[in-house]
């Protein structure tokens, strides 16, 4: 009897472990890690939101989501792969991808998504996100440039219209200017994240292009030269704000908001920082100026899957979630920033708003910084040029032809 009695009671062990095994694994949920970058101090809580809504109507899923500054996600991501600690999904500048896609750190998605998902996208911006017959990552957020004027100080300086070439702008700004009381006509950005990016506005207004027609960087052609001295008569002649070459684009939108600058070239999030920080400012939002071209700076940042996932299927559902209308439309009304979604573009809040319409109407004008392999090292050579041209340290032509140098040996890498 006592052997059998045990025996009952062992067999009602394994039985109980078994069981309580079976709860163990019922409950365990498979974590999806989720990196993004911080575009403004509502970012985070909104993906903190998104991700508490969707853990909520998932069994075995849990997402987790991760928040860095813009300046240290590209280096954090690079340390991470190289630790095997990456996070599932991370969001990155698109100009980024096409390095981590060439080192195999990111999933081809183009199997993972359903038609219908791949089909929500507005193509353009979809279509950067593709390389050598894959998918990459998916649009997150994507804009073009304006030039944003402050009608009062136009008023003051006796201008009664926006400018439409770079010669109209330099008269302006010398006017805006000669104002005083630490006024400033026109900012010129010289210094950190995009500062290349404010120089295409003159690169490609002026014709010119990043890479040539013969494969080659276009950083230190005749139009390029042209560009750059285009801001430096700016600089020269007392249009500018003071120390180009310390100006960040937060500097620049910050003066703008503070009433001390005429013109500023930014994107549709500022819109977002007036309406917070500087309500009274009113302004307008003009194209681009032009010497040849009609163009503006369109720029996306990605989204995307990472090679060593082990849930890349669960990720794209996340992602799906994500780029719902609901939520799509929350994400715009928040940041400010161009519809990526088809459905989007229709919305009211981006077709009636004339400060927001004014970006999807340059849309067609828009330019892209290439997708290519060491991109940001081809950025920093040009940073560095640039700022030796704007401060006069060298000529523009000898600055931007050791840029190119080093950009032409980038591309035969």
């Amino acid at each position: 009897m006592k052997s059998r009695f045990l025996t009952a009671c062992a067999v009602g062990a394994l039985i109980a472990a078994s069981a309580l095994s079976t709860v163990g694994v019922a409950y365990a949920k498979d974590t999806i890690r989720v990196r993004l970058a911080e575009y403004s101090t509502k970012t985070g809580p909104f993906f903190k939101g998104l991700a508490e809504k969707y853990n909520a109507m998932q069994d075995g899923v849990e997402v987790k989501v991760e928040h860095l500054p813009w300046p240290e996600m590209q280096q954090q991501l690079v340390t991470d792969i190289s630790a095997g600690t990456a996070p599932d999904i991370s969001h990155m500048a698109t100009r980024w991808m096409a390095g981590f896609a060439k080192d195999g750190a990111l999933a081809p998605i183009e199997g993972l998504m359903s038609d219908s998902f791949k089909q929500s996208f507005v193509p353009t911006f979809l279509d950067l996100q593709k390389q050598d017959g894959h998918t990459w990552g998916l649009p997150i957020a994507a804009s073009a440039r304006g030039m944003f004027i402050n009608k009062e100080l136009f008023a003051k300086a006796g201008i009664s219209s926006a400018p439409k070439t770079w010669d109209e702008t330099l008269a302006a700004a010398k006017k805006i200017s000669a104002l005083g009381d630490q006024i400033y006509g026109i900012g010129v950005q010289g210094h950190d994240l995009d500062t290349e990016g404010y120089w295409f506005y003159s690169l490609w207004t002026h014709g010119g292009a990043i890479i040539g027609e013969n494969g080659k960087s276009g950083f230190a052609s005749a139009e390029a030269i042209a560009a750059t001295d285009n801001y430096i008569r700016l600089i020269k002649e007392g249009a500018t704000q003071p120390g180009v070459t310390a100006s960040s684009r937060e500097d620049l939108q910050n003066l703008f908001a503070a009433g001390k600058l005429g013109m500023v070239l930014s994107g549709p999030w500022l819109n977002k920082q007036l309406s917070e920080e500087a309500p009274n400012i009113k302004y307008e939002i003009a194209a681009i100026p032009t010497k040849t071209t009609s163009a503006t700076y369109g720029v996306t940042d990605t989204i995307s899957v990472l090679d060593t996932s082990q849930h890349k299927e669960e990720a794209i559902k996340f992602l799906e979630f994500a780029f719902n209308d609901e939520n799509r439309l929350e994400f715009g009304k928040i940041e400010g920033f161009v519809p990526v979604l088809n459905s989007m573009a229709k919305e009211k809040f981006f077709t009636d708003d004339p400060n927001m319409a004014v970006f999807l109407e340059m849309s067609p004008v828009a330019r892209f910084a290439p997708l290519v392999p060491h991109w940001e090292e081809m950025a920093d050579a040009l940073k560095a040029g640039l700022s030796q041209a704007y401060s006069g340290d060298m000529s523009s032509q000898d600055a931007l032809q050791k840029a190119a140098a080093k950009m032409d040996e980038l591309l035969a890498e």
